[in-house]
């Protein structure tokens, strides 16, 4: 039977989010050997965060407030005196193909050891074609492969909305099944989101901005932490 962990791998500064999350969402699953051979080996981690709103940080309320600023900081809450560098990638509104048009210079051009790519919610909603959607992710994915990157696929979040956008079920699994075809894992921000409600842990508003889509300060925490305990784990399995 999968647990429950509470995340106290760190200590959790004064005001930030507290979340329980269950271990399918916090054990990535798969190994990330580009990341541990860097932090094993003492180098600066670079770590890009590509994406859309999600990323860049809509709905929070300054840029530290941000999924990949609170990431950065639990990675140093894990990791004392190793340096980090977290690299916010993220441009509202965009498609996969958007990003795979800027791959090159936004990822490639600043040689991470991992890339976190949020990717599918906006795909979903204006109803591109998920073969178009599959084939560019798969294109993206190749090119971040054959420079030896890391690579963490985030799927969509949890929103009052979501049931209303007929595929947006289908792109869920769909960007999972990427991710197993191509041996990638896949953080269940959706899940994670999802539970965090059902856990009665918050409220859905308590989690998501006042346009009831991006998420919030309290939300994008608890992503930034889950996220950092994630990678913390698959470096010691």
């Amino acid at each position: 039977m999968a647990g429950i962990l509470t995340l106290t791998f760190a200590p959790t500064p004064s005001g930030a989010a507290t979340c329980k999350a269950p271990e399918a969402i916090v054990h990535l699953g798969k190994p990330l050997p580009r990341l541990s051979l860097a932090i094993k080996a003492g180098r600066t981690v670079r770590i890009v965060a590509l994406g859309s709103s999600s990323t860049s940080g809509s709905g929070a309320s300054s840029p530290d407030k941000t999924y990949p600023a609170r990431l950065s900081q639990r990675l140093r809450q894990h990791f004392p005196g190793r340096p980090f560098q977290v690299l916010n990638k993220g441009k509202p509104g965009e498609l996969a193909s958007h990003m795979l048009k800027r791959l090159e210079r936004d990822v490639l051009a600043v040689k991470p050891q991992l890339v976190l790519w949020q990717t599918g919610v906006n795909d979903a909603i204006r109803g591109v074609d998920p073969k178009v959607f599959r084939k560019n992710v798969e294109t993206g994915l190749r090119m971040m492969k054959d420079q030896g990157i890391d690579v963490v696929l985030v799927d969509q979040q949890f929103y009052p909305g979501s049931s209303k956008v007929a595929s947006y079920d289908g792109y869920l699994k769909l960007l999972h099944e990427i991710g197993e075809e191509y041996s990638v894992p896949v953080f269940r921000r959706y899940q994670l989101m999802s539970y965090l409600v059902s856990s009665s842990q918050y409220k859905l508003q308590a989690l998501l901005a006042p346009d009831k889509f991006h998420q919030n300060d309290v939300s994008y925490d608890c992503l930034g932490q889950v996220l950092g305990d994630a990678l913390q784990i698959s470096l010691i399995q």
